[in-house]
């Protein structure tokens, strides 16, 4: 995995949710115009993040976009795993079988890699930003 655009504008979008939402929904198109992300692509990400279950759309005129749980129990690992898939730096790291994995000297170093940057991950809460 490569963190790319989707993870960090994830996480600016869902800081700015969190932060002006009011327990109210937030519309992507304030999103938008507040962080600078294309409407559209923010809406490509919320829709990996419904489906991941960290958002719900509410419809209508007053209709936006909520947390389905509390903020401070989604991790920024849990939104990079909903919008960028898991985390692997290498091929045998991410449960694939490499023909030389047996005798492979450095996949114990790639095994230790993935699980500190998951915990880094998991450790910050989206409510603490």
């Amino acid at each position: 995995m490569k963190l790319t655009t989707k993870g960090e504008y994830a996480v600016r979008s869902l800081i700015y949710l969190l932060h002006n939402s009011n327990g109210k929904p937030v519309q992507i198109r304030d999103i938008s115009l507040n962080e600078g992300i294309s409407k559209n692509y923010i809406e490509q990400l919320f829709m990996c993040l419904r489906n991941g279950g960290i958002l719900k759309s509410l419809r209508g005129p007053s209709g936006g976009y909520i947390f389905t749980r509390s903020p401070d129990r989604i991790s920024v690992g849990d939104i990079i795993r909903c919008v960028e898939g898991p985390v692997h730096l290498a091929l045998c790291s991410s449960g694939k079988p490499c023909s030389r994995m047996s005798g492979c000297r450095s996949y114990p170093v790639w095994k230790k890699i993935n699980r500190k940057i998951e915990a880094v991950l998991d450790s910050f809460k989206l409510g603490d930003l």
